[in-house]
């Protein structure tokens, strides 16, 4: 019986008329238990805001990134996190395609900048109007390194965000993609073999073997398109650039074994060293 059960067990007795000192002599034990201040409701009450003001900020964070926020060891914040009852909205399901043997993917991405990997999302503003977003994701280190918003995205807006962000990294080796048109377009195709870069198309019809960037964009919609009501496509550009900044510095990535994408890129150069990657990473 824990030291808490045994106090509950004495106030239990109290209340019924007795003193403190039969309750302790009745129930079998000391009156030094009965004297003694617990200390950690203090504590737990100490620990529960953290976790109650890290899920107020993110809501669809689960107990084990809630955990790395608020600076809580998983089972410590597991076992508060079923106590007092958190939960996640349920996800509506999906459905799922199966395959009795999952082809290998081309060109696996070994080092930071080697493949990198793009798509478009749509939503939609509370005036019902469309528009798209374009997010480019390193497949390496998972870092968003843009999310273009606007109500039409051409192949020569894709060179355009293409070219503003190989101003500040190096252009990676391969680009993977499905077969949309703003990414087949003979523009597109020519500014990638300009700047060196050898485009990877995904087969048509089978979104999953773009595993990476499927998955962002469930955490980008999840986390961030379906909590706003953006008034505006300035409103939207600016919350998606505030949320793809906390997404790379601030949240908690499972698969880096729980650093953020800038903390786990931050470990490596832009030199393709097999030596570079630390002992017992799985990518």
């Amino acid at each position: 019986m824990t030291a808490a059960e045994r106090h509950l067990l004495i106030d239990a007795m109290e209340s019924t008329g007795l003193s403190r000192r039969s309750a302790c002599r009745w129930s079998g034990y000391s009156r030094a238990v009965g004297c003694y201040q617990l200390r950690r409701p203090a504590q737990e009450a100490k620990w529960l805001e953290r976790i109650r003001k890290a899920t107020r900020a993110n809501p669809r964070y689960g107990y084990r990134r809630i955990a790395i926020v608020s600076g809580l060891g998983f089972g410590r914040c597991w076992r508060l996190w079923r106590k007092h009852n958190f939960k996640l909205a349920a996800q509506r399901a999906r459905k799922r395609r199966r395959q009795d043997k999952p082809a290998a993917r081309p060109q696996q991405a070994e080092y930071p900048n080697h493949v990198w990997t793009y798509d478009i999302l749509f939503d939609r503003l509370a005036d019902g109007k469309q528009f798209k977003t374009l997010s480019i994701l390193d497949e390496f280190t998972r870092e968003c390194l843009g999310i273009l918003a606007s109500h039409s995205i051409l192949a020569q807006d894709v060179i355009a965000f293409l070219t503003a962000i190989l101003k500040n990294r190096p252009a990676p080796t391969f680009l993977r993609s499905d077969n949309g048109s703003e990414f087949t377009a003979q523009s597109v195709q020519a500014w990638l073999e300009q700047n060196q870069v050898g485009p990877v198309f995904i087969p048509p019809g089978q979104p999953w073997k773009n595993g990476y960037i499927e998955s962002f964009h469930d955490k980008f919609r999840d986390e961030c398109l379906q909590r706003e009501w953006f008034q505006s496509l300035l409103e939207a550009q600016v919350v998606i650039e505030a949320w793809r900044l906390h997404y790379n510095t601030q949240r908690p990535h499972s698969s880096l074994a729980y650093q953020t994408p800038t903390a786990f890129a931050a470990q490596y150069t832009t030199q393709p060293a097999q030596s570079l990657i630390p002992v017992g990473y799985k990518n």
